[in-house]
C-alpha cells in the first residue's frame, strides 16, 4: 500500500512503512501536515504495516509540528510492537534532534533508531523482526 501527498510519499517493504518528505517543511502548512499524518497513522490500523522508516533525503529544515508527527508515529509504531528508523538525516536534521534532545542524549529515551541510508534502516529493522522471533 502506497500513499502520497504534497507532503509525503509513502510505500511499503514487507511491513516497513518508508515515509520520505518530498519537499522542505518551510513550504508545508500544518494543516497539511496534520491531514498527512491522519492518513499515515491509519496505514499502521491493519496490522499489514509495524515498522516505520522516515527518510529525510528532501529535508533541510522542520518545525515543531513536524516533531510532534515523529513523535506520535513513532508511539503508534512502538503500540504495535514495531520500531521506527531516521534515516538520510544531514547535519542540520541532527543537529535540530540533538537541541531537542531527541537524539543521542543521556537522560532521553529514544522513540527510534538512526541509519546512514535506507538499505541500512530496512536491514536493521529486518535483522530486528528476526531476533524478536526466535
Amino acid at each position: 500500500m502506497a500513499y502520497n501527498s504534497d507532503a509525503f510519499e509513502c510505500v511499503t517493504h514487507g511491513d516497513i512503512l518508508i515515509v520520505t518528505p518530498v519537499r522542505d517543511f518551510k513550504s508545508v502548512r500544518d494543516g497539511e501536515l496534520r491531514d498527512a499524518y491522519n492518513e499515515i497513522y491509519r496505514q499502521f490500523m491493519n496490522n499489514a504495516v509495524r515498522n516505520l522508516i522516515i527518510d529525510f533525503t528532501h529535508v533541510e529544515y522542520f518545525g515543531s509540528t513536524f516533531v510532534g508527527v515523529m513523535i506520535r508515529l513513532a508511539n503508534k509504531v512502538r503500540d504495535v510492537g514495531g520500531a521506527t528508523v531516521l534515516c538520510r538525516m544531514n547535519d542540520d536534521i541532527r543537529g535540530i534532534l540533538k537541541q531537542l534532545m531527541l537524539l543521542e542524549h543521556p537522560k532521553t529515551e529514544f522513540f527510534w533508531k538512526r541509519s546512514d541510508t535506507r538499505e541500512t534502516a530496512i536491514q536493521l529493522l529486518l535483522q530486528e523482526a528476526t531476533s524478536q522471533s526466535t
